[in-house]
Order: structure tokens, then C-alpha cells, then sequence
């Protein structure tokens, strides 16, 4: 019998977990004794170099010996939750971010179809374009439907959007759907497109400029205020709704007016194929039905907008059905934008009508 497994006298237990502690060189780090009783005492609690759960036995009570460092690592997620939390959360957003940009052939791994929405005043083409260029790039892109519900708008912003169809046209097959109103500077986008489908009673057409200018005059002169302007030439200050317009200054207006309904017109022409004749005639700013516009040649087919779908699947090879359909581009504005986004558009258009002359496709 060694010393280690001789009988001293006391109890089995003490016995056995003296033998424990001297079998793994514990005696020393168990430390002094601080009065509490030995059941009280836990090694794995009261030392750091000592880690892991009691488990029964027989013979009482053990510890499992781990070496010093290691139990940082094994307990670090439960000791920092909040952390890992975070950093979990940090790795979703990173995960959810990254698919956002990958392409649609990425995101579906297979043919794609894609829905172009053109809705309300038309007043700027950024968005726009960039996601109709992002679909031409887009090699899993099959076809894209070009859907349109909108008034018009802005001369510049209609003309960067139909070249914007157009350049997609030319790599893919494009079909415009018209809505409730696709007119003048909504026609004029769904120009691009290789076929054109409206609605019996969508009011489309309205081929046509316009440029709307108040006269505040009468209106500065009740309140007391007046207003002066310095310029280095007698069109420099055309359209100042603070005074009546000059008659060379309305002849100048009429001049980029006509300017700009002749390339509308001639747009027209050679988009659908009409004469320059044909197409002026029926371009003095009227909205006609969508059957009119068939009869008129303006254009394709009358249908609804799973009618141009339909069309749009056949040009794209894709009869059967089996393709994904994404929309945009996406509205990333926020809830108090989206709510007081008309209003703000109306101050915004009017303050830039009161600074120059607006030509709109209205």
C-alpha cells in the first residue's frame, strides 16, 4: 500500500477526493483553507485553473482537469451573447447586402424576366435608366416588359429613359405595356420598345410640348414687393413670371417649342414607321383611347398587361413558363418621403417653373 492509498482515519470520501487533488498535483492551486465547509468548496469555481462541471459518483465528487486558458475559449459565447449576437447579425446583413448586388441569374440560376415600372410624373430618369442598363448587362435577363402609367413629364428625363429602351431593345426583346394614361412623354418613352401593347381605354398619345409660365405681377404689386434683374441680353431674362413677356420673347418661346414638337415628331415617325405627314397630322397634343392608337398605327396590339407578358414569352422563347419575374427599379425612398412625396414634387416643380421656363411632354 502506498502513502497515497494508505487509511489515515478519516471518511472514504475525504480519502478519496485527497487522492484525487494529490494524483493531479491540485493540493497546492486548492489554495488555504477559508473556513467554509468542504462540501461548499469547488475547486473548478473557487480556483481560475480549474473548469468544468461536478459529476457524481460513488465515491463523491470530482472535477475534470482542463488546462489553463482553455476554458476562456469554451465559454467565450456564453459568457459575451450580446456579442456574438451582433456579430451574427453583422454576417446576415453582410450575407443579405452581397445577394442584393449579385445579378438575377445569381439569385434565380435560371432565365429571367424582367418588369421596368415607369409610374407618375415623369421628373427625373436616374433610377430608371441605370436599372434598365444594369438588364442590358444582365446576360440571365431574357426579355424585359416596359410597363407605363404615367402623364408625361419632363422633356429631358422622357428622352433619357427612351434611349435607355431603346439601347435594351437592340440586345433583347423589349415589349411596352401601357396602363391607365401612357401619354406624351409616356408614349414617347414606350417609343423604344420593339412592340407596344395598350389597353383598349388607356389614354395614350397626346403627341405634344408645352410650357406653362404665371404671371405674378399684379399679385408682388398688392403685397409691395418688386423685383429687379440685371442680364446680358434681351432673352437672358425670357419667361420671368414677375413682368409680361415681351413679344420677341414670345417669339422666341414659340421658336424651342416648335423645336422640340418637330423632334417628338419626327421620333414618331420613324419609331413607328409613319410618315412625317401621318404623324404630324395626328400630332396637335390630342389624347386618343388605345384602340384609336391602333387604328392610328401608334400602336401594336390592344391587350392588358398579361397579354404583353404573353407576347413578351414568345419573343423571348419561353412559352412554357418556366422563368423568374423581377420588378423595378426600387423605391428606396423612406415612409415620410413616400408620404409627402407628391407634395414635395408639386413645391419643387413650381419653384423650378418660377426660376425658368419648364417644356414638358404633357
Amino acid at each position: 500500500m502506498t502513502g497515497r492509498d494508505k487509511d489515515d482515519g478519516r471518511p472514504a470520501q475525504e480519502q478519496h477526493r485527497a487522492g484525487t487533488d494529490g494524483r493531479y498535483g491540485h493540493e497546492q492551486e486548492r489554495g488555504v483553507d477559508d473556513g467554509r465547509p468542504e462540501k461548499e468548496r469547488n475547486p473548478a469555481r473557487d480556483n481560475p485553473r480549474f473548469t468544468g462541471p461536478p459529476w457524481s459518483s460513488s465515491a463523491g465528487e470530482a472535477w475534470i482537469r482542463v488546462p489553463f486558458g482553455m476554458e476562456q475559449k469554451h465559454s467565450r459565447r456564453r459568457r459575451h451573447p450580446i456579442l456574438f449576437g451582433i456579430l451574427a447579425l453583422l454576417l446576415l446583413g453582410t450575407a443579405f447586402i452581397g445577394g442584393r448586388l449579385l445579378s438575377a441569374h445569381s439569385l434565380f440560376g435560371g432565365p429571367v424576366v424582367a418588369v421596368a415600372e415607369v409610374t407618375g410624373l415623369i421628373v427625373d430618369s436616374e433610377k430608371t435608366v441605370a436599372f434598365l442598363d444594369s438588364l442590358r448587362e444582365d446576360d440571365a435577363v431574357r426579355g424585359v416588359l416596359v410597363r407605363i402609367n404615367s402623364p408625361g413629364g419632363a422633356v429631358g428625363p422622357s428622352q433619357e429613359i427612351f434611349a435607355a429602351v431603346k439601347r435594351l431593345a437592340q440586345s433583347k426583346p423589349v415589349v411596352a405595356s401601357l396602363g391607365a394614361t401612357a401619354a406624351s412623354g409616356g408614349y414617347y418613352i414606350a417609343l423604344g420598345a420593339r412592340e407596344i401593347v395598350s389597353g383598349p381605354s388607356t389614354l395614350t398619345g397626346s403627341i405634344g410640348v408645352k410650357m406653362q409660365l404665371p404671371n405674378i405681377e399684379g399679385l408682388m404689386r398688392t403685397l409691395g414687393v418688386s423685383e429687379k434683374t440685371l442680364r446680358t441680353g434681351n432673352l437672358k431674362d425670357a419667361g420671368n413670371i414677375a413682368r409680361p413677356m415681351t413679344p420677341e420673347e414670345e417669339a422666341y418661346l414659340d421658336g424651342l417649342l416648335a423645336d422640340l414638337h418637330e423632334e417628338f415628331v419626327r421620333t414618331v415617325a420613324t419609331e413607328r414607321r409613319l410618315s412625317p405627314e401621318a404623324a404630324r397630322n395626328i400630332a396637335d397634343g390630342r389624347a386618343v383611347t388605345g384602340r384609336r392608337a391602333l387604328e392610328l398605327g401608334l400602336v401594336d396590339a390592344v391587350g392588358d398587361a398579361a397579354d404583353a407578358l404573353t407576347r413578351l414569352q414568345t419573343r423571348c422563347g419561353l412559352e412554357n413558363g418556366t422563368y423568374k419575374l423581377v420588378r423595378g427599379p426600387e423605391n428606396d425612398e423612406g415612409w415620410i418621403e413616400r408620404l409627402f412625396g407628391a407634395a414635395l414634387d408639386r413645391a419643387v416643380n413650381a419653384r423650378v417653373n418660377a426660376a425658368q421656363p419648364l417644356f414638358s411632354y404633357r
